[in-house]
Formats: structure tokens, C-alpha cells, sequence
């Protein structure tokens, strides 16, 4: 059971990262961001979480090829602020969620409080959910700028984020 339970989700992962190629547009490689080029954007991401500290995560984590590190805590994240160092043209942001239990999450893609984009994922118990925050035309997003993604839940489950791709607008 387990085994298909895993075999289903790498399917789905498969799927969900060729829907993000093709939705980004993959053709053509002057258009993908280096891992280098993401770092000078984007260097991490600082996560609140209900009652504890916040916590800090190098993109590189984020974005490398391992879904769901160690390093990546479960907890009741309430917001994620995108750390920049330079300004840019978003186009979006998508990740992978999954959690120990059944979880409804509101998350929402914020530009200094507005809402950019939003969508509900409905997620079984550890089941993966794809978090699409896809807009329809870019948005400049300057170093100034309060650039971030929040969650809101009924309940209080823990859950864990991954895979993060950003989409950018070439200028």
C-alpha cells in the first residue's frame, strides 16, 4: 500500500513539474534562471510559524533536487516573506505541500498586503498538494517591496512545503 501510495505521488510530482515547464515556457534555455542567478534574486525565505520562532531557508533548499529534506521542518506556517536583493518582474510562484493529515489551506500570493493570487488545496493525509500562485501578467517586484505568501487554516496541522519554482518576467 505504501509503496503505491509513493508510486502515485512521484507520478504526480512528474506531472505537476512538466504542467509547470510548459505553463512557464520551456522552450528555449535563455529563459531559466540559473541556480546562481535565483541566489542573486531570491537568497531565502523567512517562514512564521504559530507560536515558535521564525525560520530560514536558503533557496538553494527550496529548489534543489530533494523533495522534502530533512531540513525541512512540518509545522503551522503562517507566512513565507520572499527575501530579494534586487528588483524583478514576477510572474509567480509554485510549490509542493504535503501534510500528516487531512489539512485545508487558503494560500495567497501577497505584494505589500495586496493579493496577487490565491487558490485552496484540499490535502489528504500524506497526500501532495501543488500550490499554483500563477499570474496572469507580471508584476515588478522592488527590494522594497513586502513580497510574500501566507496561509490560513481551520484547524492547527502541521505541514510541510518544497520544490518551489519562481517565475520571472525576462525584461
Amino acid at each position: 500500500m505504501k509503496t503505491k501510495i509513493l508510486i502515485g505521488a512521484g507520478i504526480l510530482l512528474t506531472v505537476f513539474i512538466f504542467f509547470l515547464l510548459a505553463l512557464g515556457g520551456s522552450s528555449g534555455s535563455d529563459n531559466i534562471v540559473t541556480e546562481e542567478e535565483l541566489k542573486t534574486i531570491i537568497s531565502s525565505v523567512q517562514c512564521e510559524v504559530k507560536n515558535e520562532e521564525p525560520i530560514t531557508y536558503d533557496v538553494a533548499l527550496l529548489t534543489n533536487d530533494i523533495s522534502f529534506d530533512n531540513e525541512i521542518e512540518n509545522q503551522q506556517y503562517t507566512k513565507i516573506t520572499l527575501n530579494k536583493s534586487q528588483n524583478f518582474k514576477s510572474l509567480g510562484v509554485a510549490f509542493i505541500v504535503k501534510s500528516n493529515e487531512d489539512l485545508t489551506l487558503k494560500i495567497s500570493l501577497n505584494k505589500n498586503n495586496e493579493v496577487l493570487e490565491s487558490t485552496t488545496l484540499n490535502l489528504k493525509s500524506g497526500a501532495l498538494g501543488n500550490a499554483k500562485l500563477v499570474l496572469d501578467s507580471a508584476v515588478e517586484i522592488s527590494q522594497t517591496d513586502n513580497f510574500t505568501i501566507t496561509f490560513e487554516q481551520d484547524s492547527e496541522i502541521d505541514f510541510a512545503f518544497d520544490t518551489m519554482l519562481f517565475f520571472f518576467d525576462k525584461e
